[in-house]
C-alpha cells in the first residue's frame, strides 16, 4: 500500500492561489483579418458538425435547430415545430412550420424531418427512449408513436444532438458530409479543430440576424482568450475562469456575464461496498464538507453550495423545501461512531474491526474538480477519514468506477441537458442510473416511472420533488455546488441575454451598438 500523507489545514488558502495557473495549448490561431466579419467568439470547446457526435456547439452558434427550443424557463418551446399535442398515451403529433428553408434552398417538410429524425432516433444516445415509430401524416405533421407513456419526449426533441439537417448531406452510414440545416446562420467556411464562420441565413422564417457574419474560434487557453478580448481581436470571450471575475468588475472595457447554469458538480459514492454501504457515513461525509469555504476559496465566491440536483433560480423542478446539509463536524464525528468508527484522539483517523477508515476519490482533471477533491480530503480528516485523492483522465475515471468496488469519485453533471426533471432519472434510478453507486429505492423507482407518464404538470413536480428529499436524506451522492458560465465581451455588444441551459448563444438577437 503506498503511503498516504495527509494535508495541511491551510491548503485552501494555498489551492486559491493556483487556480487557472496551468495554461493549456492555444488549439487553433487564424490569419484572417479581425475585421472580415461582423461578431467574433473566443471559445475552449471544439466544433463538429455533425450533432450526433458531439456538435452541441452548432445548435448553439445558432447554424442547426431542433424540433423544438428551449426557453428561457428552461422548458420545451417551439422551433421547427409549432405545436404539439399527445392524442393518447402513446402518440405525439408535432405540427411544423410551413416556410423553413434549409441553407441550400431545399424546403423542409415533414418528411424530411422524418429522415432527419431518423437518423437521431437510431444514434446510440437514443436507442433508450421507448420511440416505436415516427411517421408524416402530412406536410406539415409528424406522428411519433412510443411503446411506453413517455412525458419526456419532447424535451428529447429539443437536444442539441436531435438537430433536423438536410437528410441529402447523409453519407451511406448516416455520416455528416455538409452541415446545412435551417438556423438564423448559414456555414461559410469550416476549419476542423480551428474555427466555424458563418452567414446570416436571408431566408431564415423568425427573427433575421442583425449581424451578417460570425466567427468563433476556437482558443482553449484561458488567458489568451482574455487578451485576444483586451486586444480587440474577439468580441466575447465564453467559460472563461471564476477567479477572474474580480479583475472583469474593474475593468470598464469589458462587460461580463454570470449565468448560473444547470450543472452541479457532486460526490458518487459505491453503495455497495464498505464504508458508504452504510448511509450514515455518506451522511456524515456531507455533514464534513464546509460547502460555503468550499466556494469561497476554490470558486472565489461566485459558485453557490449545491442542495439538490436542480436551482430553484433556473427551474421550478427544483423542491423549493429541500435543504442542504449544514457544516456540522461533531455531527459528522457522532454518526460515524454511531457506525462502528471510532478514535482514540480528535485528530486520529478511525478504525473499526482493526480496519482504518482509509478511503479513495477519484476525479479528472478538469478545472476546478482536482483542487476541490483535495478540500474535501481536508474537511474529511477533520472527523476521521483518511482520504486519498487520485485524478486521472475522464475515460479513466469511468473505466475504474465502472469495473468494481471504489470509495467515491468527483464528477460534474448537466442536470438539465434536455429540458426536463426525468434526467435525474440517468442519476437515481436503481437500472437506468448512468452513475456507478450501485443505489436501489424501491420508491425512488416508482416515483421516476409515475412521473415519465404523467401528463399533469403538478403531478410529475411532486414526484421529482419527493424522489430530491430521498436522495437527499440517503445520500447516494453528496451534492456539492452549483455551477456558474462566466463571459466577457465587449461593451459595445448589445441584445445579449445569456441563456440558462446554453442551448443557445442568441446571436440572432444581439448587435453592435446597435449596428
Amino acid at each position: 500500500m503506498t503511503e498516504r500523507t495527509r494535508p495541511t489545514m491551510n491548503r485552501r488558502t494555498a489551492l486559491q492561489t493556483t487556480i487557472g495557473t496551468a495554461a493549456l495549448a492555444v488549439a487553433g490561431c487564424l490569419s484572417s483579418e479581425p475585421d472580415e466579419v461582423d461578431f467574433r467568439i473566443g471559445s475552449p470547446w471544439d466544433i463538429n458538425r455533425d450533432p450526433l457526435d458531439g456538435g452541441s456547439m452548432v445548435r448553439r452558434l445558432g447554424i442547426a435547430e431542433s424540433l423544438l427550443s428551449v426557453d428561457y424557463e428552461a422548458n420545451p418551446a417551439p422551433g421547427i415545430a409549432t405545436e404539439w399535442d399527445r392524442p393518447d398515451d402513446y402518440h405525439w403529433e408535432f405540427s411544423l412550420r410551413e416556410d423553413v428553408t434549409f441553407h441550400d434552398g431545399d424546403s423542409l417538410e415533414a418528411e424530411t424531418a422524418v429522415e432527419s429524425l431518423e437518423r437521431t432516433f437510431n444514434a446510440a444516445s437514443f436507442t433508450d427512449l421507448p420511440v416505436e415509430s415516427i411517421d408524416a401524416t402530412d406536410e406539415t405533421t409528424i406522428e411519433i408513436a412510443t411503446e411506453t407513456p413517455f412525458s419526456p419526449l419532447p424535451a428529447h426533441l429539443a437536444r442539441s444532438d436531435a438537430c433536423i439537417l438536410n437528410p441529402t448531406t447523409f453519407g451511406d452510414e448516416g455520416s455528416v458530409s455538409e452541415l446545412i440545416s435551417t438556423g438564423p446562420f448559414a456555414v461559410d467556411e469550416f476549419q476542423p479543430g480551428t474555427s466555424v464562420t458563418t452567414v446570416r441565413h436571408e431566408e431564415y422564417y423568425g427573427e433575421v440576424p442583425e449581424i451578417e457574419s460570425v466567427r468563433c474560434e476556437i482558443i482553449e487557453d484561458d488567458q489568451t482568450r482574455r487578451m485576444n478580448l483586451e486586444n480587440g481581436d474577439i468580441d466575447m470571450a465564453r467559460i472563461m475562469p471564476l477567479e477572474m471575475v474580480e479583475s472583469l468588475e474593474t475593468n470598464d472595457d469589458i462587460e461580463h456575464y454570470m449565468p448560473e447554469i444547470p450543472r452541479i458538480r457532486f460526490l458518487t459514492f459505491d453503495t455497495e461496498s464498505e464504508p458508504f454501504d452504510d448511509a450514515d457515513v455518506r451522511r456524515a461525509v456531507n455533514f464534513a464538507i464546509d460547502l460555503e469555504g468550499l466556494t469561497e476559496s476554490i470558486l472565489a465566491g461566485v459558485d453557490e453550495p449545491a442542495v439538490g440536483p436542480f436551482s430553484e433560480e433556473i427551474t421550478e423542478w427544483a423542491n423549493p423545501d429541500l435543504e442542504g446539509y449544514e457544516h456540522d463536524p461533531e455531527r459528522a464525528r457522532d454518526l460515524l461512531a454511531d457506525a462502528g468508527w471510532t478514535a482514540a484522539g480528535s485528530d486520529d483517523v478511525r478504525t473499526r474491526d482493526g480496519e482504518a477508515l482509509e478511503i479513495e476519490f477519484v476525479t479528472f482533471d478538469s478545472r476546478s474538480l482536482p483542487l476541490i477533491a483535495e478540500v474535501l480530503q481536508d474537511d474529511l480528516a477533520t472527523v476521521g477519514f483518511d482520504v486519498d485523492v487520485s485524478t486521472v483522465e475522464y475515460n479513466a475515471m469511468l473505466d475504474e468506477v465502472g469495473q468494481g468496488s471504489f470509495d467515491g469519485y468527483l464528477t460534474s453533471w448537466g442536470t438539465l441537458q434536455y429540458p426536463d426533471p426525468d434526467r435525474i432519472a440517468e442519476m437515481f434510478h436503481s437500472t437506468d442510473a448512468t452513475l456507478f453507486h450501485g443505489y436501489e429505492n424501491e420508491r425512488v423507482d416508482e416515483l421516476l416511472e409515475e412521473a415519465r407518464e404523467l401528463t399533469d404538470r403538478e403531478e410529475r413536480a411532486e414526484r421529482y420533488h419527493e424522489v430530491q428529499s430521498i436522495v437527499r436524506d440517503e445520500a447516494p451522492v453528496a451534492f456539492l455546488t452549483n455551477y456558474t458560465n462566466v463571459v466577457a465581451t465587449v461593451p459595445e455588444l448589445e441584445g445579449y441575454e445569456p441563456h440558462p441551459t446554453e442551448a443557445s448563444y442568441g446571436l440572432e438577437t444581439v448587435s453592435m451598438n446597435g449596428e
